[in-house]
């Protein structure tokens, strides 16, 4: 076949040595990478790593469950503690601050008393107060009494400058703090709510600290303050020292009722606090413990859960090794063992140390290696053996690989060829390259059915019968004569040694399709063994396929030969169409001519019965001329050479120009004429005498079979396509002729004035048409790029559509 077709190995091949028994023996083990001895340790890890989960796990989680509980205990228990202290320690300070606000009215009522005597000076009154206040309250400073807007003043006392509870963040004037420095000469104003008055004591801060540093039992830690309006006003420490807080800081506890909570203080220091205020007196006790001295105990229990845990993990660890030791080992050797015999060797045993379930698992696979070995050394055998019937099949598989990709190829390089006797050339050619066979004949019987001649061979110079006689007893006429294939074998060199020997083997193979025998494929062949039954049916497969082909080519040939005859029938009708329109329309322009002008009185006048048939002349020749016409576009629309003018047409300009025509018609009838023509209808692209001759062609075939009623035209238009109907109210065609109305040359057959009369398809029931009118305004409309249809019911009319493509689609 040329290029592209590659080639295939010689079918000759001598079949490939058989394999021996060490060739043979299975090689799995060298095929992959088997794990080794290196997996050792993986299982005691597993199972350490798992007793050391299991036994720390509980443990871990009973001890973080119970310093977590241990450290909400102690939270709980320092946090009421200090709300006890502050609440004894803010009480007692209430309880002294009254009793001194008591003393003191019994002393001003006392002195009351006394300056009311006549003959008292009021500064001699208010000294002798004032020295009775001191010697019974020696710890108070000063006073002030507001009643009402006056107020009256004893000793040092001034009073506190409010600033309201303010935030943390905003900052608070030192005025009337005291510290430890200044501790000593300072007082301190209480305000002491009375009845109606307001009473304000300035006492020292000296013993106002002793008396809450007293008895304070909150720790190495523990610090106590006086807190007025948020902020911390006086400090102390249950050691009797100075507080580690200046005064003025922020106490965050100090906008609540009574409360305890762990936070941050002023110094940074993460502490407890409880806070409780003074009923009235604008002051509260706050009371601190730093969080390191409460927890403390919580962190020896977290320390000695530590070292537990450890210790435990330690003992698990040394226990879990010494278990595990002993159940994985025997694992390790069976492990060891089986790696052997995956890698081929079969001679293990294990030494079976103990009873449990270990040593029953050894014993089973003792036992299953001997069987294993049994199995392999028979395997083995059966492998060999069956590796020769192997290497024999598939000798033969690729054969017929071979030979099957040969006739396919074969089938595809015959199916491309028409020619007949090229075909028999080159499937000849094909056979003999593609099966390595000496030589390749193709004879096809003659049409009598006597003889077969010789039509290819391969190589040429082959010695073969150019005719096959009936009886000749040559192995094609034996196909021939059975219709089956046919073989004759004998020996070549049949003195000479066995490996030199070859069968010279003559096939006829019958080319056969169906019942007939076209032919015979005949080939000759030297093999070691000769042709099989294999061998015979490829080549039948080959000779159907040739005959297939061949049949294939002749009905081409038969198909080009028509083909070629059709066209130059096709070409002389029209050739023929043309020269008889040409040489028609001379004669008829003549009559068409000078009986116009007898009409019109150029010769003379004419009686009635002469102006009559003069009249029927023109007429009738004009239908000719316009038949002639028809044909001729036909031809031309069929040989195509019919040009279209295309260029913009205003579809309203052609639509108003046969309406002249259509009035023209329908004279004399009683038949009214309608137009509906969308304002909006749009640019077309085409050649205006053709719609228009469209246009004339449906508007007559209306008027001339409508002879009461109403002829409409109407025209719209879309996005794309304008559309153009013409319906009348005529006969009517009925559904079954619909299809063959724009055939051309075809008359069909429709009621018309209650009679059965064939009419002419395409000039719709055209009695004197030739059948061109529709077939001319089909071709025209799909020469624009539109199509045409038909609406029609027998007795009620026709519509008959068209659409042509706008000019801006």
């Amino acid at each position: 076949m040329g290029t592209g077709v590659k080639a295939l190995p010689s079918l000759k091949a001598s079949p490939p040595p058989m394999a021996s028994a060490s060739q043979a023996a299975p090689a799995s083990a060298n095929a992959r990478t088997l794990p080794t001895t290196g997996m050792r340790g993986g299982l005691g890890r597993t199972l350490l790593t798992s007793f050391l989960a299991l036994t720390i796990m509980p443990f871990a989680l009973i001890g973080w469950y119970v310093v977590a509980q241990n450290r909400s205990n102690l939270q709980i228990e320092a946090a009421n503690k200090l709300q006890l202290i502050a609440t004894l320690k803010a009480e007692n300070l209430e309880s002294w601050l009254l009793d001194r606000a008591v003393l003191f009215r019994s002393v001003v009522e006392s002195v009351s008393e006394t300056a009311a005597a006549p003959g008292d000076a009021a500064s001699e009154s208010e000294s002798a107060f004032w020295i009775s206040v001191q010697r019974k309250i020696p710890e108070l400073h000063g006073a002030i009494w507001l009643q009402g807007p006056s107020q009256r003043v004893w000793g040092e006392c001034a009073l506190p400058e409010p600033q309201g509870l303010l935030p943390c963040d905003q900052p608070f004037s030192d005025s009337g703090m005291v510290s430890g420095s200044d501790m000593a000469r300072a007082s301190l104003p209480i305000v002491i709510p009375q009845d109606v008055e307001t009473l304000v004591l300035c006492f020292d801060p000296v013993v106002l600290m002793q008396g809450l540093q007293r008895d304070l039992m909150v720790g190495e830690t523990g610090q106590v303050y006086l807190v007025r309006e948020g902020r911390i006003w006086l400090t102390g420490n249950s050691r009797g020292s100075s507080s580690a807080l200046p005064n003025g800081a922020c106490v965050p506890l100090a906008d609540q009722t009574l409360s305890s909570a762990w936070y941050s203080n002023a110094a940074a220091l993460p502490v407890v606090g409880a806070y409780f205020p003074l009923s009235g007196m604008e002051i509260g006790v706050l009371v601190e413990q730093e969080q390191g001295e409460v927890l403390a105990s919580t962190d020896l229990i977290a320390a000695t859960l530590i070292g537990g845990l450890l210790s435990v993990a330690l003992l698990t660890t040394v226990i879990s090794a010494f278990v595990i030791r002993q159940i994985t080992r025997p694992v390790i050797r069976l492990t060891e063992s089986a790696l052997e015999m995956a890698e081929g060797n079969m001679e293990q045993h294990v030494t079976v140390v103990s009873r449990d379930e270990i040593g029953i698992l050894t014993y089973v696979f003792n036992q299953m290696a001997s069987e294993l070995k049994s199995l392999y050394e028979d395997l083995e055998a059966k492998v060999v053996a069956r590796t020769q019937l192997l290497q024999k099949a598939n000798y033969q598989i690729q054969r017929r690989a071979i030979q099957l990709e040969a006739s396919l190829e074969v089938s595809q390089a015959i199916t491309s060829i028409r020619d007949p006797e090229a075909l028999l050339g080159r499937v000849a050619d094909r056979i003999r390259d593609r099966f390595s066979y000496v030589s390749v004949a193709v004879y096809l019987v003659d049409p009598g059915g006597a003889e077969a001649r010789l039509h290819a061979a391969s190589p040429e110079s082959a010695i073969w019968p150019t005719v096959v006689h009936t009886g000749d007893g040559t192995v094609m006429e034996r196909a021939l004569r059975k219709g089956s294939s046919q073989i004759i074998n004998e020996m070549l060199d049949e003195d000479g040694p066995e490996w030199y020997r070859r069968i010279l083997s003559h096939v006829g193979t019958p080319l056969r399709m169906e019942r007939r025998v076209l032919g015979v494929l005949a080939v000759r062949s030297a093999e070691h063994e000769g042709l099989q039954v294999d061998d015979v049916k490829v080549l039948e497969h080959l000779a159907n396929q040739v005959a297939i082909a061949l049949e294939n080519a002749r009905a081409y040939e038969r198909e080009r030969q028509a083909a070629q005859q059709f066209e130059d029938n096709e070409a002389f009708k029209a050739r023929f169409l043309a020269n008889m329109s040409q040489e028609l329309r001379g004669p008829l322009n003549s009559i068409l001519g000078f009986s116009r002008l007898m009409l019109k009185g150029f010769d003379g006048p004419l009686s009635v019965e002469q102006a009559a048939d003069v009249q029927r002349i023109h007429v009738n020749s004009q239908h000719l001329l316009d038949l002639i016409n028809d044909i001729l576009a036909i031809s031309e629309i069929q040989a195509g050479l019919l040009d279209l003018k295309s260029q913009v047409v205003d579809l309203r300009d052609v639509l108003t120009s046969v309406l002249p025509t259509s009035s023209a018609l329908i004279r004399g009838k009683d038949v009214q004429f309608s137009q509906d023509i969308a304002p909006n209808l749009g640019l077309v692209r085409g050649d205006s005498d053709r719609i228009r001759q469209v246009l004339v062609h449906l508007l007559t075939n209306a008027a001339k079979f409508t002879e009461r009623g109403e002829i409409a035209i109407r025209a719209w238009s879309d996005d794309e396509m304008a559309y153009v109907s013409v319906r009348d109210t005529g006969v009517g065609i009925d559904p079954k002729d619909r299809e063959r109305v724009f055939a051309g040359f075809e008359k069909v057959c429709s009621p018309v004035q209650e009679s059965e009369t064939c009419v002419d398809a395409v000039d719709i029931l055209s009695v004197r048409g030739a059948g061109l009118g529709l077939a001319l305004c089909k071709e025209f409309v799909e020469l624009h790029g539109g199509q045409i249809w038909l609406d029609s019911e027998v007795g009620k009319g026709s519509t008959f559509t068209f659409s042509i493509p706008l000019a801006s689609a």
